[in-house]
């Protein structure tokens, strides 16, 4: 029996393939302004910027909640900088890495800005 799929399917990220362009248009449906918006990428951004090299996302997260809860990075518990790094692994991160905004590697669990020399 014929799969109902044929050559589209859903990738990991929610994007379908098959079509060349299907993934462009994707992501060009959440516009990057849209996602700047967004106070956790500005100060995963700003973090980022502030840091040479590719930074690890427990310290990513930390700085981040720090940010948005006005808190010492050092005073944000491991319960909610593990939440927040999980977010940020499926839902931001990899959406700012197709915008071109940062470099991701979900296996070593690195960001980096794009532009980044070390990268």
């Amino acid at each position: 029996m014929e799969s109902a799929l044929n050559d589209t399917t859903m990738s990991p990220r929610g994007y379908t393939t098959g079509a060349p362009d299907d993934r462009e248009r994707q992501i060009g449906d959440e516009s990057l302004e849209e996602l700047l918006s967004d106070p956790h990428c500005r100060y995963l951004l700003q973090y980022l910027r502030e840091n040479e090299g590719p930074a690890e996302l427990p310290a990513v997260a930390r700085h981040v909640v720090a940010g948005i809860t006005h808190t010492e990075p050092d005073e944000v518990t491991e319960d909610v900088q593990r939440r927040v790094q999980t977010w940020l692994h499926h839902g931001q991160l990899p959406r700012l890495d197709d915008h071109g905004v940062v470099d991701f590697d979900p296996d070593a669990g690195t960001v980096a800005l794009a532009d980044d020399p070390e990268r």
